[in-house]
């Protein structure tokens, strides 16, 4: 009779560890992926530096998109005034990792010909912490000798 109050209490012991796990773990919410996080509209000011001169560029709209958990596309928005103006550039298949509301953006190398039929290249990178995303890219457009190097800061909407 020992013996099987001893399996019982073994048994039971197992079962009450069994349900204790089940039910912490229900209480966590679940963990959402790193591109899904950032993912979102931002509307900000950007500040670009051509050969060590300052511009900014004020209340631009960037768009990130999840492509998978850990990719998304950003889509830079045209910027400037006529005839300096740059088009919208989309930089594809951004790399994204992190937990916990502190992500990265890998420097992705992008290149292409804007709607004005101008090639570009450059890379971009950044990150998202605290609803805040900072992205900074750097941009050969055209017939341009010198790169833009820009970096965009705003909170996600």
């Amino acid at each position: 009779m020992k013996k099987i109050t001893s399996i019982l209490t073994t048994v039971m012991l197992f079962f009450g560890m069994a349900f204790t796990t089940t039910s912490c773990s229900e209480n966590e919410p679940p963990a959402v992926p790193a591109a899904k996080s950032v993912a979102g509209t931002y509307t900000g000011d950007m500040t670009c530096s051509v050969m060590g001169t300052d511009q900014v560029f004020e209340n631009l709209t960037f768009k990130v998109t999840s492509v998978d958990d850990a990719t998304v596309t950003v889509e830079i928005p045209f910027f400037g005034e006529a005839p300096m103006q740059m088009p919208a550039i989309t930089v594809a298949k951004v790399p994204v990792a992190g937990a916990d509301g502190a992500y990265t953006l890998a420097v992705t190398n992008f290149d292409g010909t804007a709607s004005t039929g101008r090639a570009y290249s450059g890379h971009l990178g950044g990150g998202f912490a605290n609803n805040t995303l900072t992205i900074q890219f750097e941009l050969h457009y055209g017939a341009m000798p010198m790169a833009m190097i820009c970096t965009f800061v705003a909170e996600k909407k």
